[in-house]
């Protein structure tokens, strides 16, 4: 059966870097403008923030929204992250939220890796065979002193110093020039958790697994991030490595980018979950899924909150502007349960008014005037030829993020992840079925070596591979029907229909605003 492509995918990392200017530099594009901007938050698809959860054993009964003193909110908090990861994204700047090393989970299969490239005493707790890999360069972190200048999202958002290496790299922090208020509603917007009709969320079912699988983690969830540098799924191709047993190891280095998930149908996803008998259940006849209900703000719901800025330039307020509306087609995603569908939302500014320096009084800014002045901008904005807040903008980043982002209501793809079982996340195998899968992996994996001209490794040896080798080995068919996940575009690229090359070709052409 062909698979769907997966609902999340990566803006890559450009190679020069961010762009770092002093504080002084950030300050001078243009006149310093300080009041708020109020914004309208709409509900494309159901939202749900988490808040109160049910517990039954190891496995969610129920979530509620989140609320406090019996009112119902979108924390800021929350808001700010997805503005922030827009801005990151799109300016290619630093990556903010970082894990700074995966540990080995499972020493007979999976390699633990640095994220970044430090030494620091965490290095006991790094598989010894992997600690010199650089999954990120350093030159994207947040380094521990600002001494060469911050970047644009630093600027806007703060600069909390990164870890400190050295005695010397202390360096404080510097403060938001952005406050973002909770947007607080009521609570007959919220849909129900104890109706037939409430929205679902599917799950792993931790109290059904087999207390014999001494590989099977009960605090496992559906979707859960277990990067590993032995799979080029989060990271590219650098080497193969046979084993002493004869299994082949493939390892990668270099995350592939930011993560984003792709905008669908909540309602068609949990369905094909539900429907499809290889998320039903696993090999010793256990349920792999169950569905717990989620308390959600309802689609076509909005409600208002407040973004307050302080001593911002012009220039990089219309880049925040952009920020909450960055064109047509482009929507963004917040809280919980976003690889399902939920979270779709789109800003629409109502109101800007801001303070002039050495003037007390607050201006409404013309809204319209605004967005004709962005799209002005914009519309020269080729990469090469820029003007205005564009100058701040990589435009294979933002091409990257259009694609993910772009919300079409009348999508019929559907998102979903690998299927659970061989070949695909959470593999659960007995014995005799992991033998004969991993046997198949070794026979498959020499096959599409030798039909490429690669040398294959003896036991206990390496082979360095190009990313155009590792794609064009992982693509062999022979390779593929056993390892469908070793890649992660070639699985994207092979998905149903080609919806994947498809939706991007489309969206890519069709442009921005």
């Amino acid at each position: 059966m062909s698979h769907n492509p997966n609902p999340f995918d990566f803006v890559p990392f450009v190679e020069n870097g961010p762009q770092l200017k002093t504080l002084e530099e950030w300050m001078s594009y243009g006149p310093l403008r300080t009041g708020r901007i109020t914004v309208q938050m709409k509900a494309l698809t159901p939202v749900h923030i988490v808040g109160e959860q049910t517990m039954n054993g190891m496995n969610i009964e129920e979530s509620r929204f989140y609320k406090r003193s019996d009112k119902y909110f979108i924390p800021g908090s929350s808001i700010r992250g997805v503005l922030r990861a827009f801005i990151e994204a799109a300016c290619n700047g630093w990556a903010s939220q970082l894990t700074p090393f995966y540990q080995e989970e499972k020493k007979k299969h999976t390699y633990g890796f640095k994220v970044v490239k430090r030494d620091t005493p965490d290095d006991a707790k790094i598989s010894p065979f992997l600690s010199d890999i650089c999954s990120i360069d350093q030159k994207f972190t947040v380094p521990a002193s600002a001494e060469k200048g911050i970047d644009l999202s630093s600027f806007l958002f703060g600069y909390i110093p990164g870890k400190q290496v050295d005695k010397d790299d202390f360096n404080s922090a510097w403060k938001s020039r952005i406050i973002i208020d909770d947007a607080a509603f009521d609570g007959s917007m919220l849909s129900s958790v104890t109706t037939n009709d409430s929205y679902r969320i599917p799950d792993l079912d931790n109290n059904n697994s087999n207390p014999d699988d001494k590989d099977k983690d009960p605090r496992a969830f559906m979707g859960g991030p277990h990067p590993s540098a032995s799979s080029w799924w989060y990271q590219f191709p650098k080497e193969i490595r046979k084993n002493k047993y004869g299994a082949y190891k493939f390892i990668g280095s270099g995350f592939r980018g930011r993560k984003f998930y792709f905008h669908q149908d909540p309602v068609k996803c949990i369905s094909y979950y539900k429907q499809t008998p290889e998320w039903q259940k696993n090999s010793n006849g256990i349920k792999k899924l169950r569905f717990f209900p989620i308390e959600c703000l309802n689609q076509g719901e909005s409600v208002m909150f407040d973004l307050i800025f302080n001593g911002i330039p012009e220039e990089l307020l219309s880049l925040l502007c952009f920020a909450l509306e960055p064109g047509k087609n482009i929507r963004h995603k917040i809280g919980y349960g976003k690889a399902y569908g939920y979270g779709s939302v789109e800003f629409s500014i109502e109101k800007v008014e801001y303070k002039s320096k050495g003037f007390e009084e607050a201006n409404d800014a013309d809204i319209d005037e605004i967005r004709a002045s962005i799209g002005k901008q914009f519309k020269a904005f080729s990469g090469i030829k820029t003007e205005g807040f564009t100058q701040f903008l990589d435009k294979a980043s933002l091409d990257h993020l259009s694609f993910i982002l772009w919300y079409d209501s009348k999508c019929g793809c559907i998102f979903t992840y690998p299927f659970a079982g061989s070949g695909g996340f959470n593999v659960d195998l007995n014995n005799k079925d992991r033998n004969d899968h991993n046997h198949a992996i070794v026979k498959a994996a020499e096959y599409a070596m030798n039909s490429i001209e690669m040398k294959i490794p003896s036991k206990n040896a390496v082979t360095g591979i190009s990313p155009d080798q590792g794609k064009k080995m992982s693509q062999h068919p022979f390779l593929f029907i056993s390892k469908p996940t070793l890649h992660f575009e070639v699985y994207q690229e092979n998905s149903i229909d080609n919806c994947y090359n498809t939706l991007r070709k489309k969206r890519i052409i069709t442009g921005h605003v």
